[in-house]
């Protein structure tokens, strides 16, 4: 059985070299690694020819001009070159342990599942966060617990069947919160699933500044809502009310707490939907706005300008 393992980069030329070590000391060895890249400057492209050149498991792709950049884009021209009976995503700049495709490979094998859920630690930081990231001994797999978050993993983390994980696309109109867009869908097409409590991937943490993290806090929160609107559009004609009203319920609490939003829907395309899910019952969402930053004018700004009042 064979895995693609999917890895987009951009700019890592200093770091790329570790990862694709890590992956070459796979004890599992039937494995293709299409790594893409999203238009690097540095000397990236230069390395990793001299990876191709050492071993033909490694292959090189660069995102064309005509897709849009980012690594959603690259992960799906990944999905469509990849050959394997199973596909991992990778991210360019953190590290497999040597056991980390047998694990799964084997997990995969006796039973006989979907896909498989693994653990994440980071190699240089200690983060109490990541290590409760994993719920699985409270909630079972589902779309609801998923979509809630009441479980959740990262991208590295999982070990897809093949001509499930091509069913899908990361959504290219997403700068962050792809990987919730994605297995949201995921979790729809499938819940026959197992997580497997074992550390098989390292990842680097990188230290921001905390002015950075201010600077970001909006653009963050912008994000977290767009993630959460575009996936209520992907799944609202295959999923039940509950899981839409919660999707809405979320993009009303980014919207409460974002204070300068970077992107709306057209207000009139949230209204209805509001309305669609709720009936009458969605005016009495509308105050969540102002259960968040009330003393804000810019939060009560945003709050009349949503509902089509003027201040």
């Amino acid at each position: 059985m064979m895995v693609s393992i999917i890895m987009p980069t951009y700019n890592r030329a200093h770091l790329i070299t570790e990862t694709l070590d890590s992956i070459i000391a796979q004890s599992y060895i039937h494995w293709e690694c299409l790594v893409i890249d999203d238009g690097s400057s540095d000397n990236t492209m230069v390395v990793i020819n001299k990876y191709t050149n050492r071993d033909s498991r490694i292959k090189l792709f660069c995102r064309p001009e005509s897709k849009p950049k980012g690594a959603n884009a690259c992960r799906n021209i990944g999905l469509e070159k990849a050959q394997g009976n199973y596909v991992v995503f990778f991210d360019s700049d953190d590290l497999m342990t040597e056991n980390h495709l047998e694990v799964k490979v084997h997990a995969m094998q006796k039973y006989n599942c979907d896909y498989v859920i693994t653990r994440t630690e980071y190699f240089n930081h200690t983060s109490e966060k990541l290590r409760n990231y994993y719920n699985f001994e409270d909630f079972k797999i589902s779309k609801y617990n998923y979509i809630a978050q009441n479980i959740n993993w990262l991208t590295l983390d999982i070990c897809i069947k093949r001509d499930l994980a091509t069913r899908i696309r990361f959504n290219e109109a997403l700068q962050s919160g792809q990987e919730y867009n994605y297995f949201s869908i995921l979790v729809h097409h499938s819940t026959h699933a197992y997580f497997i409590d074992k550390v098989v991937s390292l990842r680097l943490y990188h230290t921001d500044s905390i002015r950075g993290r201010i600077d970001n806090e909006q653009k963050l929160l912008s994000g977290a809502f767009k993630s959460k609107w575009l996936t209520y559009l992907d799944l609202k004609e295959i999923t039940e009310k509950e899981i839409r009203v919660l999707l809405l319920e979320k993009c009303l609490f980014y919207m409460a707490k974002g204070r300068n939003m970077g992107y709306a829907p057209k207000k009139i395309d949230f209204i209805k939907a509001l309305f669609s899910e709720l009936h009458v019952k969605a005016i009495y969402f509308f105050p969540m706005w102002l259960s968040f930053k009330v003393s804000e004018d810019k939060g009560y700004f945003f709050y009349k300008k949503l509902i089509g009042h003027s201040v």
